[in-house]
């Protein structure tokens, strides 16, 4: 059996988890793949950013892995209007909600689109394709082994053109244990990993990627929000007897404050392909 850091689940367990979800969100709501939807917007920001910094010439493909419901896909690719993108995941459901979306936004039909892959077999879905940029946002966590995440990263550099990039959004024990050490102090309990992630370890992620990929930075841009809602907003909840709410508006602020310190589980990693 296949376990996570946790010790649970398997990959099809996973995969039903994700189908199940996605058939039970509206088409129009944005929470299917996070219930923090202001942290998906700050995450499509960080993207757009770190795109338009490494200027892709027009007519440059990206990879969306693990795309789920396409909302992030379709809001990058509009503001790349000479870039195409494509959207990979496993689940059929996710997809479904994604290929509604784009159908919403029929200007993009010609840039965008949408396969069913398993990340763990690439070239299923890819085949021999090479493209200039791959992109992830806590899509590879939910892979049950750092044995299936390397090899997943071990195709995207195959499917990288050489000076390619890979902006990778994912959680990482180091700010994990950082975070939840600031809640015990504020009196609160550690949230853990959840059943059905495998989170990174920054260390071992350098010396792992290090054969395929140079210039790997990491950014903890997300520490300020995380500790204004998950540490003081929470505990303020606490005081008070009440359960937090996502749409509570810290969660719209938060995300205008200076990133500062390494508390949050969730980084950007930018890597670049060997030439």
């Amino acid at each position: 059996m296949n376990e996570n850091r946790s010790g649970e689940r398997t990959s099809d367990e996973i995969q039903q988890y994700w189908n199940e979800r996605a058939r039970s969100t509206e088409a129009t709501s944005k929470q299917a793949t996070t219930y923090d939807v202001f942290l998906r917007e700050l995450e499509i920001a960080k993207l757009k950013e770190r795109l338009t910094a490494c200027s892709l010439p027009a007519g440059s493909r990206v990879v969306d892995l693990g795309c789920g419901d396409g909302d992030s896909t379709i809001n990058i690719a509009a503001a790349f209007p000479e870039t195409n993108f494509v959207g990979v995941d496993w689940s059929e459901e996710m997809l479904k909600l994604a290929g509604g979306r784009l159908a919403a936004t029929p200007d993009l039909s010609s840039r965008v689109s949408f396969r069913v892959g398993d990340m763990r077999h690439l070239d299923d879905s890819l085949s021999g394709e090479r493209f200039d940029a791959f992109m992830s946002m806590r899509s590879l966590i939910n892979l049950t082994t750092s044995a299936q995440q390397y090899s997943t990263i071990a195709q995207i550099a195959d499917h990288l053109k050489p000076g390619g990039y890979y902006f990778c959004i994912e959680n990482f024990m180091g700010g994990q244990t950082n975070f939840n050490g600031l809640r015990v102090a504020m009196g609160l309990p550690e949230i853990p990993v959840r059943w059905h992630n495998h989170f990174f370890d920054e260390e071992e992620f350098v010396a792992e990627t290090s054969e395929w990929f140079d210039s790997v930075e990491f950014e903890s841009f997300l520490s300020s929000y995380y500790l204004a809602t998950r540490v003081i907003y929470s505990a303020g909840c606490n005081l008070v007897g009440e359960e937090p709410d996502y749409f509570h508006p810290i969660h719209q602020t938060a995300g205008k404050l200076p990133s500062i310190g390494d508390y949050c589980p969730i980084k950007l990693v930018s890597m670049r392909r060997k030439l």
